[in-house]
């Protein structure tokens, strides 16, 4: 665009300091009202595990003791300050919420970030020291994976989903790291002496390969009660001064929720690394409501939970999710003031894995049969979706939830409302423009989501850049090739962006992935459009992107030619300059 002088010489008019008032004051609403929920939520889900688990005494206490050090933080640290002090440390005691999958995940990540700077010893809670030499058999690869847990009898020792701690063990043994099991049984105790005597058990064994192994880094991996200084760290501390060792401990707790509360008062709730103290962490991965929700839908799920589920919550774990899914389209539609119809919830039908009749009514609806290779491929993946269709002359929708992943359910519950707000699409459009209707609806549900669980993160262009240089390099092992094209791809699309607008450049660039139906041409879009619904929360969280807009692009069906790609990067140029927060 050429730009003349008289252009460039026109008065600066005068702020709009009305409109500005009316920005901070919508902004700090909409927060508010997020805050709100999300307190509702949370002290609903830990009312119900409340009521499930009865008082305890012994554990109460036992909690008690570990709240007490998380009452106030001194700074907000970040993810580059919590490596320095894991790699500087002897010691690291790292607190986990067994039924959270990224409690697990932030483990790994720590992990990968210290990878080849240190020797490492993994001290798992989820292994009975007893079973160490089957551990070291699989470790060493003289075992299959079904056997192995059959022999350590894992359903029944640690009943938690291990699938969720199956990376941080594939990550030791692709790089030689000794894990080592540190639980015990304790059937002659119980109460909180039964805790205790864990702690005890466990940070004998944890003493002596630390001192056995000078210079490696012992990495404990415990309970995020178990880890509070005075319980598992002090413990092991008293044995080693006993025998005049000295080792430097660093502890890592994980969403705690008198720190969240405390963050959303400061107006600080988007931190992720919080300092407690000099040797101590919290690192913020999740909603409080979705840690208790976490524990909730595993304690309905599992049939070895360590308490036994309550007659009336029996049978009822379907329903309750279809629940769960409908408060949270009232909530987005509520936060986002979107006039949802009375009736459109009465058209939703949800579905599970262990639905049967589930693929037998898909066969025998009409509007489905051309997507039958879609759908199996998204449940092979694991993956939610969203299906339209009519029925008896009416729209209808039928939701999958493959698990009962929080994020999972809050997206979907917005590609619901989205579609429920844009009426099911009738004409045909050119794949161009499909694929750019895919990304800003994966955009819309992403961005949702995030009013559920604001503490989802995307990909970023950088950490793309980064995954691709160590793809390129071969650092990568068993790395999917569809992941890393998909990479490169959305790379090689922001570069086009930043060179033009011309639709023509963009056809010419990626016209066989407009037209194909492939799981990278569908990753391609679906990524595409998280990163910028990751922005966009932030955009509108922070005043800088108005929610008519958001209503707008709710509603609209995109039917026109272009329009799609148009509303795209007309939503990446607003929010281009928006910074949000670092993956951890």
């Amino acid at each position: 665009m050429i730009t003349t002088v008289s252009q460039r010489l026109q008065p600066v008019p005068r702020p709009n300091h009305n409109r500005f008032d009316s920005r901070v004051r919508s902004m700090k609403k909409l927060r508010e009202e997020l805050i709100r929920i999300h307190k509702r939520n949370y002290r609903q889900n830990l009312k119900l595990v409340r009521e499930n688990l009865g008082y305890n005494p012994g554990v109460e206490k036992y909690e008690r003791e570990y709240l007490r050090h998380l009452k106030t933080y001194e700074e907000i640290s970040n993810k580059s300050e919590l490596i320095k002090k894991v790699l500087s440390a002897d010691l690291v005691f790292h607190g986990d919420y067994h039924t959270l999958k990224q409690s697990q995940h932030s483990v790994i990540r720590v992990l990968r970030a210290i990878k080849g700077k240190r020797e490492i010893i993994m001290c798992l809670e989820m292994f009975h020291a007893v079973d160490q030499k089957t551990v070291d058999r699989f470790m060493a690869g003289e075992l299959q994976e079904k056997e192995f847990l059959e022999k350590i009898e894992y359903a029944k020792k640690w009943p938690f989903h291990w699938e969720n701690w199956r990376p941080i063990i594939e990550f030791c043994r692709q790089n030689r790291i000794v894990v080592l099991g540190i639980n015990t049984e304790s059937n002659d105790v119980k109460g909180i002496e039964k805790l205790r005597e864990r702690d005890r058990f466990s940070a004998r064994i944890i003493a002596r390969n630390l001192i056995q192994n000078p210079g490696k880094l012992i990495y404990v991996v415990d309970g995020d009660y178990h880890v509070a200084p005075g319980h598992l760290p002090e413990n092991v501390h008293a044995l080693l001064q006993a025998l005049d060792v000295t080792a430097k401990a660093l502890i890592i707790f994980q969403n705690a929720e008198n720190l969240y509360w405390k963050l959303c008062s400061q107006g600080l709730e988007e931190a992720d690394v919080l300092k407690i103290s000099d040797s101590m962490f919290c690192v913020m991965n999740t909603m409080p409501a979705n840690k208790i929700q976490s524990y909730l839908n595993w304690l309905e799920y599992s049939q070895d939970a360590y308490f036994p589920v309550h007659e009336d919550w029996e049978g009822t774990y379907s329903e309750d999710r279809g629940v769960m899914v409908h408060e949270m389209v009232h909530t987005l539609a509520d936060i986002l003031d979107l006039a949802l119809p009375g009736d459109a919830l009465e058209k939703l039908a949800i579905y599970y894995p262990g639905d049967l009749g589930f693929m037998e009514m898909v066969h025998d609806t009409p509007e489905f049969r051309g997507q039958l290779r879609l759908i199996r491929s998204k449940i092979k993946r694991e993956e939610g979706f969203l299906l339209e269709y009519e029925k008896s002359g009416e729209p209808a929708y039928l939701i999958y939830l493959a698990n009962s992943n929080i994020n999972m359910a809050a997206e979907e519950s917005c590609h619901f409302l989205n579609a429920v707000l844009r009426g099911i699409a009738t004409q045909p459009i050119t794949p161009f423009d499909r694929f750019y209707r895919s990304v800003i609806t994966e955009c819309l549900g992403f961005f949702g989501s995030k009013f559920i669980n604001e503490k989802r993160k995307s990909q970023t262009e950088n950490s793309l850049r980064i995954f691709v240089g160590k793809a390129n390099r071969g650092e990568l092992k068993d790395i999917d090739p569809e992941t890393v094209q998909v990479a490169r791809l959305i790379l090689q699309h922001f570069y086009l962006q930043r060179r033009t607008a011309a639709a023509e450049e963009f056809i010419l660039k990626f016209f066989d992935h407009y037209n194909s139906r492939s799981a990278v041409s569908r990753m391609f879009s679906t990524q595409l459009g998280y990163m910028l619904g990751n922005k966009l929360y932030y955009a509108v969280k922070r005043g800088e992107f108005s929610i008519k807009r958001i209503q707008e692009l709710f509603t609209d069906s995109f039917a026109e030619p272009m329009r799609a790609f148009g509303s795209y990067l007309d939503v990446c140029e607003r929010v281009k300059k928006v910074k949000h927060v670092a993956r951890m």
